[in-house]
């Protein structure tokens, strides 16, 4: 005889019952089963109910993959200004080196593509020190920008999402009502869904704006 309910056969009114009365007595397959029986089963599929579920919510998923994709950015801006400081320090070293020494010396070909990317990610021009100075002035304007959009919290700070948000959250991104009677199973798949979509957002590298 099967003591516990099978994992695919557990709904979200279950696991709801499971949060609220930190019981897992909810996962027996027939309530008059002595838990002695099966008390190390039940802490397994306890544990491998709430590791599916995850514990944040969509709009959770979709703030996190905001802020990973503002940092991204911010490393790209601060890359192409350290780029482009190396690029103008060569640049005054060949000039020097042309009037010291009377010689022609080829300049870096990578000095017009630094700044073309430049260009392309901010829309600054870079043709002079002073305009070097914008792009700094820009890059610091984007960190202060992600640090005010994405303030650091400290982990005792962090507030745990109630269970029924986390599970309605999916439904409600797929526009469907909340139903606890859909089989976590069920949910798990459209929470993938969702997360897949999610990432299908993630912007290509030289959308900085």
């Amino acid at each position: 005889m099967k003591l516990l309910k099978p994992y695919h056969e557990i709904t979200l009114k279950d696991v709801i019952l499971l949060d609220a009365t930190k019981s897992a007595n909810v996962l027996k397959k027939y309530w008059f089963i002595p838990l002695f029986l099966c008390r190390n089963e039940l802490e397994q599929l306890a544990t491998k109910i709430f590791e599916s579920i995850g514990g944040k919510t969509v709009n959770d998923l979709q703030d996190q993959f905001d802020r990973i994709t503002s940092y991204r950015r911010l490393l790209i801006l601060e890359a192409l200004y350290k780029a482009v400081q190396i690029e103008f320090e060569l640049k005054g070293r060949v000039t020097a080196w042309k009037v010291l020494l009377g010689k022609d010396f080829k300049e870096s070909p990578q000095l017009e593509q630094v700044m073309a990317e430049v260009l392309k990610h901010t829309g600054i021009s870079i043709e002079t020190p002073e305009s070097l100075k914008d792009f700094a002035d820009y890059v610091q304007f984007r960190i202060d920008k992600h640090a005010e959009t994405y303030p650091e919290i400290e982990e005792e700070e962090k507030e745990s999402t109630p269970l029924i948000e986390v599970f309605n959250s999916v439904f409600l991104f797929f526009n469907l009502p909340p139903n606890e009677n859909a089989l976590l199973i069920t949910w798990i798949a459209l929470k993938k869904q969702a997360e897949e979509r999610i990432r299908s957002q993630k912007p290509e590298e030289n959308e900085l704006q």
